[in-house]
Order: structure tokens, then sequence, then C-alpha cells
């Protein structure tokens, strides 16, 4: 593609002056890159600006990656890097992990409520908020059908209970099945009960909400805040001393050893969802849902993963926002970190105050106590929680004894991985027999 034409594509509905600014400075940068490093920094993020207010779905795939990657320009990279970073130009929809050119696009079509950030939102009421409850609305529907599925199976039992005199053991066994189904239904049917108050409740607040007047001002709130508040989580991704610089580049690629593609993101989510599988879930009226925080993988030559908000704004039962960078230099740890402070910050939230008293963070939060750690409780936390994932899950003894059973309680690999770590090392044999006993008495 001849560089007009990828420059006319990228500044496609742009202002003439911010693009005519962006090329000079560009092309100062290029000759002496020390100089023009700061004031590329500005336009770059002024152009960011400009690209993401106008950033829709049939916008030009050269803005898109602008937001995604920022890249500015192809010829910054080599080819082997261009091969690096292939697997992030193309995208597969997800309701989980969105590259930042996709949030934009949701949020400004009203899919995903805006994010929440006191310097940028400050005069934004609360109150005003759009619900999300699309997550409650799934988990209604996955219940109602599993539950067309145990009424099935209850009937294809009730047909093998016939005899033509005593009925045998077969029968029997039958029975202790149809005993099974009818609990199973039993509480799905209480599941589905919970879901359907909570969802209605949901719209009906989505609904006043939508009812409120609002003024000019209120109405374009959310369209232009949303890329400000991306600016301030590739900010926090980068860090203090990180690299501050915003453009992809073959020069600062050399120090990322870990790109999180979406399609890398969600192999390593599914080997997630087996390592902390509550974290991921959230107990409503005694009714487990599934509902993962929103991933928002943001450019920038990241060194943290991190919690955005816990739960969307004052909805608690709205779903959270993490944020991890693509282009990582610290390997996978932002990944678990993002995940780990998300955990940490929503017990938090639903402890209502109670958070070093009871719970995960309670009995955390004791455990430093009683051995004189000082500092911040969920620094702490985050760092044994990323080798209790990384580490711990492949048999690897890195944490306290203390710690390794408050998190064998509180955030328990799946039971395949449990017992399979039971025969490396009697360290977790002992915890996994526990769990055994345990279980065995509750029957």
């Amino acid at each position: 593609m001849e560089e007009k034409e990828y420059f006319d594509k990228l500044f496609s509905g742009i202002q003439d002056d911010i693009k005519e600014e962006f090329l000079t400075i560009k092309r100062l940068h290029e000759e002496n890159f020390s100089e023009y490093k700061e004031q590329f920094t500005e336009v770059f993020w002024k152009v960011y600006e400009a690209i993401a207010q106008k950033l829709e779905e049939t916008s030009h795939i050269e803005q898109k990656l602008f937001i995604r990657l920022g890249l500015v320009d192809p010829r910054y990279l080599t080819r082997e890097d261009l091969e690096r970073i292939k697997e992030c130009i193309s995208s597969a929809s997800d309701d989980t992990f969105y590259y930042v050119d996709e949030w934009l696009i949701s949020a400004k079509s009203g899919k995903i409520p805006p994010s929440t950030f006191e310097e940028v939102i400050q005069d934004q009421q609360q109150e005003k908020r759009t619900f999300d409850y699309t997550w409650i609305e799934k988990e209604y529907e996955r219940k109602l059908f599993e539950r067309s599925i145990e009424e099935e199976k209850l009937r294809d039992l009730v047909k093998g209970v016939q005899g033509k005199g005593p009925y045998t053991k077969g029968v029997y066994t039958i029975f202790d099945e149809i005993i099974k189904s009818i609990g199973k239904l039993k509480k799905l049917d209480n599941d589905i009960k919970t879901l359907k108050e909570t969802l209605d409740k949901a719209k009906e607040q989505t609904s006043s909400i939508q009812q409120i007047p609002q003024t000019s001002k209120d109405t374009t709130t959310s369209l232009f805040t949303e890329p400000q508040v991306i600016r301030q989580m590739v900010k926090k991704a980068i860090g203090k001393l990180g690299i501050q610089y915003p453009a992809l580049t073959t020069n600062y690629l050399r120090e990322v050893n870990s790109i999180f593609s979406k399609k890398y993101s969600l192999k390593l989510f599914e080997e997630f969802k087996l390592l902390d599988p509550t974290t991921l879930k959230r107990t409503i009226k005694g009714t487990e849902v599934y509902m993962p925080p929103y991933v928002i993988l943001v450019p920038g030559y990241g060194e943290n993963g991190f919690c955005w908000e816990p739960i969307e704004g004052v909805n608690i039962y709205g779903r959270g926002r993490i944020v991890v960078p693509i282009f990582s230099r610290k390997g996978t740890d932002p990944f678990f970190q993002a995940f780990g402070e998300y955990r940490w910050k929503l017990e938090k939230e639903l402890s209502f105050g109670r958070w070093m008293e009871e719970g995960l963070t309670g009995e955390y939060y004791q455990y430093l106590q009683e051995n004189k750690l000082k500092g911040q409780p969920a620094e702490y936390f985050i760092k044994d929680y990323i080798m209790w994932i990384s580490k711990e899950s492949n048999g690897i003894q890195k944490l306290d004894k203390p710690v390794r059973e408050i998190f064998w309680r509180y955030l328990p690999f799946d039971e395949s991985v449990k017992e399979k770590l039971s025969k490396v090392s009697y360290v977790y044999q002992q915890l996994w027999e526990r769990d055994l006993r345990k279980r065995q008495k509750d029957k």
C-alpha cells in the first residue's frame, strides 16, 4: 500500500490540521528521535483521541489498529515483528475479551456501560448509568436450558419404571436416579426463580434510568470520556518506570516477551478456569452465576495488569473490568496479576466493610498481622496469588503453609488439578484428603 493511501485511511474523517500536525512532527521525530520524542507522544495522543471519537464498526482497519496496537506506521516494524503481531490483527467476537477499538465501539453503541473514573467522569451522576444485566440474562437462559435437559432425562427415567411382577434391582436403581433428578430440578428451579427476580429488578432499574431527563451534556458524557479513561488505563499498565512511548516500533518491541493477542488470551483463560474457577463466579441470593469480568487488552509496552472496577459502578450485579497490556514485558504475570487484584477488590466490595474480619480477605489480613508484615495487604495478596496460579498449581511450593491453606480453601483449583497435585507431594495430599473427609462428612 502506498504511503499516501495508508495515511488517507488512517486520518479518514479527522480534521486536516490534526493530520498535518501529526505528519510534520512524525517526520521530524524520524529524523531526530530523542529531540522530538515528547512532541510526538503528545500529538500521538491527540490523534488517538480524534480517531477514538470517530471510530465505528465500518472504520478502516488502519484506524482500528492504531487504537488497538498503537500502530502508527507498519515500516516501524521489521518483517519478523510484523509476523509476531499477526494474531493481533484479526479478531473473533468474544463477550469477555476486548481489544480497545472493540471496547470503544461497544461502549458507544450502549452494549457496555462506560467505565467509572473519578478524574474524568467527576460530574457524571451514578444513578444515570445504564445497568448491564446481559450476563444475568444469559445465565437465566442457560439455567432454563439445563432444566429442560433434566426434565427430558426424568421423563426417560420414568419410562423405565415398569414390571409384571415385583420390581427388579434395576428398577430400584432407576428410583434412586429419579430422586436425584427431582432434587436437581428443584435446585435448578430455585436458581431460575432467583435469577428471574434479579433480572426483573435490573430491567426495572434500567427502565427508570432511561426515563430520567438528561441535559445535552449528560447525553454526550459517556461518548467522549471513554477514550480518556483508556489513556489512563494504558498509563497505569505501563507503570511509572516503564517505556513512556505510545507507538508500536521494533526498537521497543525487543523488550516484550509475551504478546496477549485475543487468541492467546482466550487460550490462557481456558487454562485459568481450572486454576481459579471461583473468581469467575458470583453468588446472587444463594445462586451461583458464572460472571467473569470484562478483560480490556490495551496497547503500550506494559508491566502491570490490574482491576479497574470490581463491579460496574454502583450496580452490584454488573460485571467488573480488568486491564491487561497486549505487549507485556513481564511474561504472563500481568494476566494473573489483573485477576488477583480483581478477586481482592471484589471480596472487599462484597464484604460491606467487614473485609478485615471474615472470608478470604479477612483470613489473609489476619495472617499478615500475625506475621507482622507491613504495607498494603493487596500487594502481598497479588504476589502470593501469582505464585498460587503459576507455581503451586504445578506442584512447585512457593507459599507459606498458612497462605497455601487459605488459598486451597477460598481459591480452590478444579478437582482434577487437586487430585493431580495430591500425587505430586505429601503437602497437597494432606489437603486433598482433608477435602475428601469433609465431603464424606457432609454426605
